[in-house]
């Protein structure tokens, strides 16, 4: 890994500080009406201070038939130390966001050995408006602890491939990947990401296996935990976690269907992030009616996206590895087996676009580095200083965004209209009300 240049630290602080700008007006700004209570016990009382005897308990049980452990520990730790003030959840939330930013831009450095590839993920990671849930609702810390330890496991194993120290770093990379399975169970993903990278940079053996299995492992015992938790445990909070109707053959093929939109639909919100939502309405009614057509052809979509980057492997391995990435990652909550009360959320992609911005990276530096070229010396320069104006112009739409987003939580304005339609699309108004009379009561109560 190269020595960074003076100007190159200067930028890397400059996109933290940009960062923190960002989402500092969350400095000032109360729980959200949404799960926060719940997620902090209801009130201050009901969290108690961190013990011995209160970690125990916190292992022994579950939230709402999800288990993490690790991050009801957070809370409780900031509230033994601070108390309960909702500005340190929040503060804390920002400076766990900057932390995955930095092992963004240090891991992409040492598989790339690219400042300005691992520069621009590093800044789409940090900006992207999809961001916004995961730092702004205090309730995602899940996804942002689960999301630290998933990236200092692959740091850790990436370190293996300067053959130094390898057993100590497969150790710590397999203790952090467990505590990232601690935080949320959507890290059940990384033995695969791993191998992924294996081949991406030329470094899979077959003799590795035994290494892989470690990791597997620990993914098979918290596949059977959340299956457990979630759908054979009482919570009473949500009407779609019934064993049978979830598992028989009808409704599989239907969610099976739907996944493949549901995966169209992260890629709509990359490229075009507006009306991000923190519950979107159901894109049709799925207890009455069947998929509609545009349902119904995704999958077809989908798999020709697949190989068209799949074709690509002729000329680059770009995007092939970096949509499997996201594929990848984004499969435990595409919906084919349902999770938590809705199917997609702009927080399930804070670790799954790292591929696509990836991919994103990497067309701008070819554009940048290509089609100049094409052109005559005189207006070389010019076409050069013209893209960089229109990527500079497109970082700041995003920030623009971002930061509305950001003003839009603070004032809890984040949900989608109540006399929207099904997506177009409609909405089961009953279910809606169904969910916000449940947070109601537990907030009353």
């Amino acid at each position: 890994m190269k020595i960074l240049k003076p100007y190159q630290i200067f930028l890397i602080f400059s996109l933290l500080i940009f960062t923190f700008i960002l989402y500092s007006p969350m400095l000032n700004t109360k729980l959200a009406l949404v799960d926060d209570h719940v997620m902090l016990k209801i009130n201050e009382k009901n969290l108690p201070d961190i013990s011995f005897k209160q970690i125990v308990t916190i292992f022994k049980s579950h939230n709402r038939g999800l288990y993490h452990p690790l991050v009801t520990i957070s809370y409780s730790l900031e509230k033994t130390l601070f108390g309960f003030v909702p500005e340190i959840f929040h503060f804390d939330n920002i400076i766990f966001h900057i932390l995955n930013i930095i092992l963004v831009f240090i891991i992409f450095l040492k598989l790339s050995d690219s400042f300005w590839l691992s520069f621009i993920i590093s800044a789409l990671f940090a900006i992207h408006p999809t961001r916004t849930e995961v730092v702004c609702w205090i309730s995602a810390r899940k996804d942002l602890l689960y999301a630290l330890f998933y990236l200092l496991s692959i740091f850790s194993y990436i370190k293996t491939y300067e053959k130094k120290n390898s057993i100590f770093w497969i150790i710590l990379s397999i203790f952090c990947y467990l505590c990232s399975c601690l935080s949320k169970s959507m890290a059940i993903t990384l033995p695969f990401i791993i191998i992924l990278i294996d081949l991406y940079t030329k470094h899979f053996d077959k003799q590795k296996f035994k290494t892989y299995f470690f990791y597997i492992l620990i993914t098979f015992i918290f596949v059977l935990a959340t299956i457990e938790i979630h759908y054979f445990t009482d919570y009473d909070f949500t009407q779609e976690t019934d064993i049978n109707s979830i598992f028989n053959s009808f409704n599989l093929a239907i969610n099976f269907i739907n996944a493949h939109f549901n995966i169209l639909f992260y890629l709509d919100k990359l490229l075009l992030p507006i009306k991000l939502y923190l519950i979107y309405p159901f894109f049709y009614n799925k207890y009455s009616s069947m998929p509609p057509f545009y349902i119904l052809y995704s999958p077809l979509v989908l798999y020709i996206l697949l190989y068209c980057c799949y074709l690509s492997l002729k000329k680059t391995k770009v995007f092939f590895y970096g949509f499997l990435f996201f594929l990848i990652s984004i499969l435990p909550v595409s919906g084919i087996f349902p999770i938590g009360d809705f199917v997609v959320a702009n927080r399930y992609t804070y670790i799954s676009y790292l591929g696509l911005f990836f991919i994103s990276a990497k067309l701008m530096l070819y554009i940048y580095n290509n089609i100049a070229t094409k052109f005559k010396p005189k207006i070389f320069n010019f076409i050069k200083i013209s893209i960089i104006v229109i990527y500079l112009t497109v970082f700041g739409i995003l920030y623009y965004i971002s930061l509305n987003k950001v003003f839009d939580w603070q004032t809890n304005k984040y949900y989608a209209p109540f006399d929207m339609k099904y997506y177009e699309f409609g909405i089961r108004k009953d279910v809606r009300t169904y969910y916000f009379r449940k947070i109601k009561d537990k907030i009353i109560k």
